[in-house]
């Protein structure tokens, strides 16, 4: 674990709002659909996609999945959003584990920082998904308050 600072990050993707136990069902779908149209994405220049989360309250998230925009003013797909997740502090966690494992890496995140006496945001980024569902490594970040 370290003590990351992050630049404000542009993602533009597919966006799903709902309820924490909807997305299990709806966070497939959508992946489906973002790998139909990556063609449509700006260019990241790293060909992996991001998951940028943002907790809303009360049980419900933002989660908006794509590329990451290096170019200021990308443009945006029809029926896609973009997410900005402000600059800066965060926890970052390299997850070397499956995809279906990354909930441990951030609950790793979360007992460090805990243990670090720091109160951690709403706000987290997974960067590392690929389109053909090759496992690799999954850089997460989780915002730090001030």
């Amino acid at each position: 674990m370290e003590i990351f600072e992050l630049s404000e990050t542009v993602v533009v993707g597919i966006e799903v709002v709902a309820d924490f136990g909807q997305l299990r069902s709806e966070m497939p779908a959508a992946w489906r659909e973002l790998f139909s149209r990556r063609d449509e994405l700006p260019a990241s220049g790293t060909g992996v996609f991001v998951e940028a989360s943002n907790h809303l309250g009360d049980g419900r998230y933002r989660e908006t999945i794509g590329a990451v925009a290096v170019v200021e003013g990308s443009p945006v797909p029809d029926g896609m959003a973009v997410a900005l997740l402000p600059g800066g502090r965060f926890v970052h966690h390299r997850h070397d584990g499956s995809v279906a494992t990354i909930a441990d890496g951030f609950q790793a995140i979360y007992d460090w920082a805990a243990e670090q006496g720091l109160a951690l945001g709403n706000r987290k980024l997974d960067v590392g998904y690929t389109a053909d569902g090759v496992q690799q490594p999954h850089e997460l970040y989780v915002d730090i308050l001030i």
